[in-house]
């Protein structure tokens, strides 16, 4: 799942790291230290779910679209 949202965050002008099977480091090119740390693991009712650093939910784990989207948002800078 995270090789997939690497590939996505890429086609997206993003760099993206995978750093371990559930987690990927995304960021913004030339923004230095801006960058996040998405991770894939299931919420309480065991379906699969991006996750902030912070620990917030994104959106499930097949919206690859949606959550590129928000990290966009969250690592670009203004």
């Amino acid at each position: 799942m995270c090789r997939r949202l690497a590939t996505a965050c890429g086609k997206a002008g993003l760099t993206a790291e995978e750093i371990a099977p559930t987690r990927i480091r995304v960021g913004f090119p030339g923004a230095g230290m801006l960058a996040e740390i998405i991770r894939c693991m299931p919420d309480a009712s065991e379906r699969l779910y991006w996750w902030w650093s912070w620990g917030a939910p994104i959106c499930p784990a097949e919206e690859i679209d949606k959550v590129v989207e928000m990290i966009v948002h969250v690592v670009r800078p203004e």
